[in-house]
């Protein structure tokens, strides 16, 4: 029934998805419908509850500074590109941003939602600046750059331009190419 609720969503928005149509679209009743979600409201907090679960590991990063940074770095990217190449994570991801378009109260709640629980990689980027990984490189600046090259590529393709995402390889070449280039620039900072 969530995926259903999704799809209507995604579809329709909070204000045009309509309880019959996602009973519809789950082949329930809508009495069944009613049993597991009693709102339209009531499914996008779900919806929402997801879409949060998702992001939560993220959320708990910290910096080691027993492993390497790259090997760090490394496997944050593949992390992000796994999340963020996900078809569900997409669907989910669409929903919310027409709930934000529609709504500037509730963009304002989600973005403080969503901020908390992409701190992670923040926090992440801070610890490797304090531990000497960053070089003079801030922090949030390194965060915002390495997690743009990875979404540009990709995220913001498939959620606002509906297309499909890359393939593993092609995954696999972007976490490449984003690690070398954030690698290579701190080494110019090094050297510099």
């Amino acid at each position: 029934m969530l995926n259903a609720g999704i799809a209507e969503l995604v579809e329709r928005g909070l204000t045009g998805a309509s309880m019959e149509s996602i009973a519809s679209r789950a082949a329930v009743s809508k009495r069944t419908l009613y049993k597991h979600f009693p709102s339209i409201e009531a499914v996008f907090e779900a919806v929402l509850a997801l879409l949060v679960a998702r992001v939560e590991p993220l959320g708990r990063l910290r910096f080691d500074p027993s492993r390497p940074f790259a090997v760090q770095l490394r496997d944050i990217a593949e992390r992000e590109m796994q999340l963020i190449c996900d078809d569900s994570f997409i669907g989910l991801s669409r929903v919310l941003m027409i709930e934000c378009m529609h709504s500037q109260e509730r963009s304002a709640q989600l973005t403080t939602l969503f901020r908390e629980k992409e701190l992670g990689l923040y926090r992440w980027f801070g610890e490797a600046h304090a531990a000497g990984e960053l070089i003079n490189m801030p922090s949030q600046l390194a965060a915002d750059l390495f997690v743009g090259m990875l979404k540009s590529c990709t995220y913001w393709h498939a959620v606002i331009g509906w297309q499909t995402p890359p393939d593993a390889t092609a995954q696999a070449k972007i976490v490449d190419e984003a690690c070398a280039m954030l690698l290579a620039r701190l080494a110019d900072l090094r050297a510099g």
